[in-house]
């Protein structure tokens, strides 16, 4: 599975699209929708879910500016293990 690494506000992050297919696979916590998974060098965890449609590519991602996919982890919620 692709993801970005990038850090904002001093944490480095870990973005990885949750297509269709990847939901099919086992992830802790489990994830019933695509969209965003986030998690941090520290261990928080935060998805933003998203409709198949508008989940961005693992290549645009990797185009995006720290801030840019900053300001997706901040509209993303965080996630319980």
């Amino acid at each position: 599975m692709d993801a970005v690494n990038f850090s904002f506000n001093g944490t480095r992050f870990r973005v990885t699209p949750i297509t269709e297919d990847a939901l099919k696979k086992d992830h802790v916590p489990a994830l019933t929708t695509t969209g965003l998974l986030f998690t941090s060098a520290e261990g928080d965890m935060r998805f933003l879910p998203l409709d198949a449609e508008a989940l961005p590519s693992f290549e645009y991602l990797r185009t995006k500016q720290n801030a840019e996919l900053g300001a997706l982890v901040q509209l993303a919620k965080p996630v319980a293990r």
